[in-house]
Formats: C-alpha cells, structure tokens, sequence
C-alpha cells in the first residue's frame, strides 16, 4: 500500500514538472499565447499542489514510523513477559529440585545436607508469588533437620551453602514474613555447635599432598 501510493505521488510531481517546463519553454519561446499572469498562477498552483502531497507524504511516513514504533514496544513488552515466565520457571524448578533434595537427604541421614537444601529451596521460594504455604512446610522442616543435625559432624560445602543461602534469605523483601519461624529455626541449629570437616574429596587430595 505504501509503495503504491509512493508511485501515485512520484508520478503527479514527475507531471508537474513536466508541466511546469512546457509552460516555461512556451513562454520563454512565445509559443503560446500564455500571459505572465497566467504562467505566475499555474506555477504558483502546481508548486503548491507538489508541496502539499510532499508535506501528505511526510505525516504518511510519520503516521507509519509511529506505528512501527507502537509494534516493537508490544514485541519488547512480549520479550519482557516472556523472561520473566522463564526466570519463573527457572525458580521454580530450583525451589523444586531443593525441595526434593532435602527430603532425599533427611532420609538417608545426612540432616546438614537437608538443612542445607532446605534453605536454598526457601531462598528460591522467597521469589515465588505462588510458594507461601510451601514455605511454611519448610519453615518447619528446616527445625527439624535443625535437631537432628546435632548429632552428626557438617562438611564444609555444606556450611558455604548454608552462609550463601542465609544471607539471600535475610536480603529477600519478603523476609519478614519468615523471620520469626525462620530465625527460631536457626537459633535451633546454633545451639549445638558443629564440627566443620573437608569434603571427603577434598580430605583424599589433603592426604596425596
């Protein structure tokens, strides 16, 4: 469509211009029996005619730039939904796979480890709008795991995610909607201190040195 019209306008001023010509060629020649007065106004009204479809095809430009515009603005407004949903699900299958991890870990007694994931699926629930009641479950879970990790020795992986977690936790927003529980849990782990030990791997690559 915009084409179209753009070759409609090319050809009204191409005949405007030749008009204009045959009109100076007769007058310079004295060819016709055209006045001064009447070439002043044909020119007059030709220039204007070119000048005002010059001026229709600006705002014809302007109205279509605006409307491209208008069309990446709702593509990046799309773009932005659709990272979002990601960065969403994202989080979501972190809280999820911690979530899981915990129970595993509480199973197989190793209750550092559960409380550990416990807390890295409460980080990760914290940027959840849809992971409350979740988060009381593991606001009660991470208790739990609390009182049964005193009676085993910590490795040191499993401290440094625990230090991580702790401090994305208490700089979440939405902290204080589980400092209570989640503090009280904490002080239960602290009661009983721990000793911190290499991970078994990193004790075999001690040992080789």
């Amino acid at each position: 469509m915009k084409r179209d019209i753009s070759i409609i306008l090319s050809l009204i001023a191409l005949v405007g211009v030749i008009i204009l010509a045959m009109l100076w060629c007769c007058r310079s020649m004295s060819l016709s029996a055209v006045s001064l007065d009447t070439f002043i106004g044909v020119m007059a009204a030709t220039i204007g005619l070119l000048v005002t479809f010059a001026i229709g095809w600006q705002v014809i430009n302007a109205l279509d730039i605006k409307n491209k515009l208008a069309e990446i603005e709702k593509l990046k407004d799309e773009i932005t939904e659709q990272r979002t949903e990601i960065n969403r699900l994202v989080t979501r299958s972190k809280f999820d796979s911690n979530v899981n991890q915990s129970y595993t870990m509480h199973k197989l007694g190793s209750h550092h480890r559960a409380f550990a994931c416990t807390l890295e699926a409460i980080k990760y629930g914290l940027a959840l709008d849809d992971a409350y009641e979740e988060l009381d479950v593991l606001l009660v879970n991470l208790k739990v795991f609390a009182v049964n990790s005193q009676r085993e020795h910590c490795y040191q992986s499993e401290r440094d995610m625990m230090v991580a977690a702790d401090e994305a936790i208490q700089k979440s927003p939405k902290f204080a909607l589980i400092k209570d529980k989640y503090t009280d849990a904490l002080s239960e782990y602290n009661k009983f201190f721990s000793h911190v030990f290499p991970d078994p791997k990193d004790k075999k690559n001690t040992d080789k040195k």
